[in-house]
C-alpha cells in the first residue's frame, strides 16, 4: 500500500472514530436526562464530556493528517 493510500484509510477510520464518539456522547447525554439519581446524572454527564474530548482529540489528528495527506499528494504529483 502507498503512503497516500495509508493515510486515505486512516483518514476513514478516523472519520468513523469521530462518529462512534459522537454517538456515545449522545447516549451518554441521554442516559443523563433520565437518570434519576443524581450521582448516576453526574457520571453519565461526565462520560458524555470524556466522550467530547475523545472527539476533539480525534478531530485534531484527522486535520493533522489531511494537511500531511494534501502536502504528500502535491509532492508526489510533480514527479
Amino acid at each position: 500500500m502507498s503512503k497516500i493510500s495509508d493515510a486515505f484509510s486512516l483518514i476513514d477510520i478516523l472519520k468513523e472514530a469521530i462518529r462512534r464518539e459522537h454517538d456515545s456522547y449522545d447516549y451518554y447525554h441521554k442516559a443523563a436526562s433520565v437518570a434519576v439519581k443524581p450521582a448516576s446524572k453526574k457520571m453519565f454527564l461526565h462520560l458524555a464530556e470524556m466522550e467530547k474530548g475523545h472527539a476533539s482529540e480525534l478531530m485534531r489528528h484527522l486535520t493533522d493528517l489531511e494537511a500531511q495527506s494534501h502536502i504528500d499528494k502535491a509532492l508526489t504529483s510533480s514527479f
